[in-house]
């Protein structure tokens, strides 16, 4: 990408993607209700093939992260400018999840 401002950006969301499925790994229960019909408490099963679709999402994230990173060749500063975003980003998603949860309760 020529324009930094978007490189740092698509860097940062990367970063954020990486975070976003540990964070789904370790508390699943919080995001499987999202894809599943049935409520909680899921069987033993349900939950390990999220934890291993979360955990090759994680191991996929940091592959892409590494080669992109490995390619572009930029300066430390530049990979501590995207953390910003990625920050951002992930502010952004925690607080679209709390509502997501907040419309829900109200609704149920």
């Amino acid at each position: 990408m020529s324009d930094p401002t978007m490189a740092s950006m698509s860097i940062g969301f990367a970063v954020f993607a990486i975070a976003a499925f540990v964070w789904a790994s370790i508390d699943y229960n919080r995001f499987i209700k999202f894809w599943m019909v049935g409520p909680a408490p899921y069987t033993r099963r349900v939950r390990i093939v999220f934890r291993l679709f979360f955990l090759a999402c994680v191991v996929g994230g940091v592959w892409q992260l590494a080669d992109t990173m490995a390619a572009s060749r930029k300066p430390v500063t530049f990979y501590l400018g995207a953390l910003l975003f990625a920050a951002a980003w992930f502010v952004v998603f925690f607080l679209m999840l709390h509502f997501v949860e907040w419309m829900t309760e109200r609704a149920g």
